[in-house]
């Protein structure tokens, strides 16, 4: 993100102060766009932080799409939205004894976290936020520019490669459109949209810690290849483009709005999907290109070290 986009989006702040995911059929619709979990861990107890007492479990909601719902985990909630029990806001929630409302949902963009409800959901991810609120975490941008979508639909179109062939079958029906990598003005709108949604989050809980939490990596520079990735050379470098610019957003989102950020992609880039001990799946059922259960601690357990610094 160039100087000039910074400057841009800065003055679009200063404005506001004064202001598909691939999955499997079969979950159970329940149409609400949150569902609180309260996770209190008496017995284990964790050291005195602001975040941490021995009083009554502090309100966290989780905002996001699905890095952050977890779809594909083996305890799934009953919902369109995906979510699942072992998904990083639940164990964020346990580690931290506090009392979680997960709003997530697979498929969200920015605009269904701020004012247009998901069409299963009857509100938006916002509405979960109120005044007592004492953490927000929010992972999001990856649906408003295709990341995954464009992961999967190269995917199919690699699918003649025995490992992948199942998978082809189930998820790309007649094949799936490559959308080119996102323009400037994209990467610019999402921005902007991560800088209202914290504005959003602090106008609601004036007090809430407000987390940026930016999505693992598929895959990166150098890294290790293998059939389960089923992307080309070139398409490899694209996926790296498109991932770094989401990152760099994402950073540049939580210094103007005065976030916090979780970044994944340092100890991530030891997890991609072809190294030993993967954070997310590849080209593979149930959810392609997603975070599998070692994924989803991971992230939980940046999370936790950044809370409690």
């Amino acid at each position: 993100m160039s100087r000039a986009l910074f400057g841009r989006v800065a003055t679009a702040v200063a404005a506001l102060v004064a202001a598909a995911v691939v999955v499997l059929p079969g979950s159970a619709s329940v149409p609400s766009a949150a569902e609180s979990t309260t996770v209190q861990t008496a017995a284990q107890r964790q050291p005195e932080t602001a975040l941490s007492s021995a009083a009554a479990p502090q309100k966290y909601v989780a905002l996001g799409s699905s890095y952050a719902a977890g779809p594909g985990g083996l305890d799934s909630i009953g919902n369109r939205c995906l979510r699942t029990m072992d998904n990083y806001p639940h164990q964020v929630a346990q580690a931290m004894n506090m009392s979680l409302v997960d709003a997530t949902c697979s498929g969200a963009t920015t605009e269904n976290i701020l004012d247009r409800p998901q069409r299963f959901v009857k509100q938006p991810q916002i509405d979960a936020v109120t005044p007592g609120t004492a953490l927000v975490t929010i992972t999001t941008g990856g649906n408003d520019i295709g990341y995954v979508q464009r992961l999967i639909a190269m995917g199919c179109k690699n699918s003649v490669a025995d490992p992948v062939k199942n998978i082809a079958e189930r998820v790309c029906g007649h094949g799936r459109p490559i959308s080119p990598e996102p323009g400037f003005e994209r990467y610019a709108a999402v921005e902007q949209k991560m800088i209202e949604t914290v504005f959003a989050v602090r106008m609601r809980a004036p007090a809430a810690r407000i987390v940026l939490v930016d999505y693992p990596p598929v895959v990166v520079a150098g890294g290790p290849v293998c059939p389960k990735l089923a992307l080309t050379p070139e398409e490899i470098e694209s996926t790296i483009r498109v991932y770094d610019a989401l990152a760099q957003v994402t950073a540049e989102a939580a210094q103007i709005s005065g976030a916090e950020l979780v970044t994944t992609g340092p100890l991530g880039a030891e997890h991609t999907v072809c190294s030993p001990d993967p954070w997310l799946r590849g080209f593979e059922l149930p959810v392609p290109y997603h975070p599998n259960a070692s994924g989803k601690a991971g992230v939980a357990r940046l999370i936790v070290d950044a809370l409690r610094r």
